[in-house]
């Protein structure tokens, strides 16, 4: 039987299981009354009929090779930034909103994440990954010419759309090999970003042997480019033309029936409530109704659209109903890698300024420090190439999510001495994100009915994982930086007591310690290398001060987490097939050429 043949036969089968259209023919309706054990059956029926035999070629390692480029360089635009954002905000700044430069990653991947795994499960990922690839080249240019924070902040936002497309990956990666060799390509998949994990510390190398931040967003527009020539030569999944085999359409009848008005509901209303949540407390009063309005009119957007998508008789839902009533396969594994998005994405940047303000005495060490989040986030990837063999997956996550909400909670006791402690409980907390993140990725990608629709699935785990982060680190920066505002004048007064200040030679050192900046200082009248040092010291007591209520905060999110992951199901071993969902363009084309003759 040919691929044409196998398409029109999986084609009339979904049109007998559902009498709605579909742009891309890939549904199975799950009653709402479908028990567990039904939904399970559905899917390893499916994936043990779906796809070839067509093994691990040196094509499908290159094509996975160019996805591992393409998280290396997201995680470039992730990792940088933060590592010298205080360098950006000296020069460019001060400006409060330089935490924008990161919060609008997350928002541009959340969004566009969903939007290009959901379009390219329509049209083809080929063209959605090279655009994505190209973006973080043009985002990198703004951002190494940038001359004020709004135009970093663009740089940010462009970085963010280019990598919601590249976020991809995590899905086109497992479908692009066998299935029962998905769990340890995307466990050496994460592992394999160590080269993009030690830029922190490459940044930081830079900085202090040439003053020059701008010189780390050049090696990024190195990097992309190179990332976009292994896309164009090695990556060729199922083009629109395969596609087109099963569902019939031609692009403009795909294009007028996309879902349109929920992706206008869905980019406004994330916008919106992550714009309230980032201005609240640090450029408005939270009382203000500049901060609330945003959230709540934000908030109910995305209320509306949830109605929307289930309400609305769409062809081409943005966020397929049919996907969540898979509860325990799809919905809670998204529900749980959002919280681990919340913990990781927040710390990202909360220990970046933590540790270099409690801990790191010069660039190097700096850099140093900036390395424990990744260092812990490879280690998690060698983890989860070994995570079949454990098997267990929902209490290797529900083990993951308790310890990393134990360290959490370990570090609001941190002290300014305690460097060690602080390093060893944030590779953990990284260590323990990544386990609960991959092997989320894989249930997910193994907990939907048609694998022709994991590009939507992924796109929409990464989407939680993305959204939740930018919810989280505008939460967490607000607590910190509130806290913190309002300890540092006590902990200044009470480290110069014996220095005998003026009141109002006073209130200049407070904002002196405030910027941080030996200029200043400087200007501080009267200011010895004394005073200074205990304005230093009181500055940094001030600051751990938020970061200890921070961390605080989050144990509530890891107690839900743990809560949700319980419900989790662990892989059956019967989705570890041997087929591949999508092969390479050219190896399907001799696959098919080798099995047609004599083939009905």
């Amino acid at each position: 039987m040919t691929s044409q043949d196998k398409a029109a036969v999986r084609q009339v089968h979904r049109a007998q299981d559902d009498s709605t259209t579909s742009t891309n023919a890939s549904i199975e309706r799950i009653p709402t009354s479908a028990s567990d054990s039904d939904v399970n059956e559905a899917i390893v029926r499916h994936l043990q009929t779906t796809g070839e035999d067509i093994g691990m070629t040196w094509r499908t390692f290159m094509a996975a090779t160019s996805m591992a480029m393409c998280y290396n360089a997201y995680i470039f635009t992730l990792l940088i930034p933060p590592a010298i954002l205080s360098f950006i905000n000296t020069e460019l700044g001060p400006d409060p909103r330089y935490t924008w430069i990161t919060i609008s990653w997350n928002l541009g991947g959340a969004m566009f994440v969903t939007v290009g795994g959901r379009l390219s499960d329509i049209f083809g990922r080929r063209y959605f990954f090279i655009s994505g690839a190209a973006l973080l080249i043009v985002g990198s240019i703004i951002s190494a010419t940038g001359q004020s924070i709004n135009q970093m902040i663009g740089g940010g936002a462009i970085f963010g759309a280019g990598s919601g497309f590249l976020e991809m990956a995590f899905g086109a990666v497992q479908e692009i090999v066998p299935a029962k060799y998905r769990m340890v390509t995307i466990g050496l998949f994460d592992a394999s970003s160590f080269v993009a994990q030690i830029m922190p510390l490459v940044a930081w190398v830079i900085i202090k042997y040439s003053g020059n931040w701008r010189i780390c967003y050049y090696v990024m527009i190195g990097f992309q480019t190179i990332n976009l020539l292994f896309l164009v030569l090695f990556y060729h999944p199922p083009t629109f033309k395969d596609k087109q085999a099963e569902h019939g359409k031609t692009r403009l009848q795909l294009a007028k029936e996309f879902d349109w008005v929920g992706l206008f509901l869905f980019i406004a209303g994330c916008t919106l409530f992550i714009v309230g949540f980032s201005w609240g407390g640090s450029l408005y009063p939270w009382k203000s109704a500049t901060a609330i309005a945003p959230i709540v009119i934000g908030f109910m957007t995305l209320i509306g659209l949830g109605f929307y998508e289930t309400r609305a008789n769409l062809a081409s839902a943005l966020f397929p109903p049919r996907l969540f009533r898979a509860v325990r396969h799809f919905t809670v594994p998204i529900a749980v890698m959002a919280i681990g998005g919340m913990q990781y994405y927040s710390n990202a940047t909360l220990w970046t300024r933590l540790s270099q303000m409690l801990y790191a005495s010069d660039e190097i060490s700096k850099g140093l420090f900036a390395e424990v989040l990744p260092l812990g986030s490879v280690l998690g990837g060698f983890f989860v190439a070994w995570s079949k063999k454990i098997g267990h997956q929902r209490w290797q996550v529900f083990g993951a999510v308790a310890v990393q909400t134990a360290c959490v909670g370990a570090l609001s006791t941190i002290t300014l001495t305690s460097s060690a402690q602080a390093v060893v409980l944030t590779v953990i907390v990284s260590f323990c994100t990544s386990v609960n993140l991959l092997n989320g990725m894989v249930l997910v990608g193994f907990g939907i009915i048609y694998q022709e629709d994991i590009g939507t699935a992924a796109g929409l785990a990464g989407t939680s994982r993305l959204l939740a982060g930018a919810i989280a680190t505008a939460i967490f920066s607000n607590v910190t930086n509130n806290k913190y505002a309002e300890a540092l004048p006590a902990q200044i007064t009470s480290a110069v007591a014996s220095f005998n200040l003026a009141p109002d030679v006073l209130m200049e050192l407070i904002a002196a310690a405030k910027a941080g900046t030996p200029a200043a200082y400087k200007a501080v009248r009267g200011i010895t290398p004394d005073i200074q040092g205990a304005a230093v010291l009181g500055n940094k007591k001030a600051y751990l001060e938020g970061a200890h209520l921070s961390y605080q905060v989050a144990l509530g999110f890891g107690l839900l987490g743990c809560i949700a992951a319980v419900f989790i199901p662990s892989v059956d071993t019967r989705k570890y097939t041997t087929k591949t969902a999508a092969p390479q363009h050219k190896d399907k084309k001799i696959y098919d050429e080798k099995h047609q003759p004599g083939q009905a």
